[in-house]
């Protein structure tokens, strides 16, 4: 064989070895391009419409599912899920965060009210009172911006520890129970006797930002803080409310 038939067949042998490279290439970059695709954001915004939604939709502003657990369901754990309230929502049970970041802001140009119900829990024959709230996990936190929170007026008696807008409880409790609340107004149906953030862990973090809290709830946002304690004087407490 001659030395041009060999450089020939030399070329025909490396462009044959490049075309099946990127043919290769091109199915691996498709495979890793659906795989990416089909894999939850760690970070996603999803649309709630309380009543025209579904928990069979997508989640956007055209289709927005029906309640919180559904776009909590829908973020990995350890991911955030960014809740944008087309309508107001009314609350009548414990949200499970199950170890994921939830911020709950209205849309545009709204103010949207979650107004936080009363209901009973049944347990070894007695009933205890709890509140509509977000019960936290392992590395969970609540943000809550540009809503209206309306508080319950509680039964007579008093009210157990779980009866709090955040709260947790046993070993996957968060080291830190974290609440940012951001230009959040308050309505109070009447007397409330629950508290802001509740049982479950020692440590605790309030943020607030355009937001006053009403007098009546002096006393009423951590557990075991009598109203009126200065914060700088406990060491289990990080928060810019100078009092409590």
């Amino acid at each position: 064989m001659s030395l041009e038939s060999e450089i020939a067949n030399l070329v025909s042998k490396t462009t044959d070895l490049i075309t099946y490279f990127n043919g290769k290439k091109a199915v691996i970059d498709q495979a890793v391009s659906a795989a990416v695709a089909a894999a939850p954001a760690i970070s996603r915004n999803f649309f709630v419409d309380s009543q025209l939604g579904s928990d069979d939709n997508l989640g956007t502003q055209a289709s927005p599912f029906k309640t919180f657990e559904a776009a909590i369901k829908a973020t990995p754990k350890g991911g955030r899920a960014d809740v944008t309230l087309q309508r107001d929502y009314s609350l009548s049970a414990h949200v499970q965060l199950l170890g994921r970041k939830l911020m709950v802001r209205s849309e545009n140009g709204t103010n949207r009210k979650i107004t936080l119900n009363e209901f009973s829990v049944e347990s070894d024959g007695s009933t205890t009172r709890r509140m509509g709230s977000f019960w936290q996990s392992e590395e969970s936190s609540v943000e809550l911006a540009n809503v209206t929170l309306s508080l319950p007026a509680s039964t007579a008696g008093e009210v157990g520890a779980y009866y709090a807008l955040v709260f947790c409880s046993g070993a996957s409790a968060p080291a830190v129970n974290m609440l940012r609340l951001y230009s959040v107004a308050f309505e109070l149906r009447g007397t409330f006797l629950g508290l802001l953030m509740g049982a479950g862990t020692s440590l605790f973090q309030l943020s607030l930002v355009g937001t006053s809290l009403p007098s009546a709830l002096n006393g009423r946002i951590f557990p075991g803080v009598a109203a009126g304690t200065a914060s700088k004087d406990l060491s289990h407490i990080t928060t810019n409310l100078a009092t409590l």
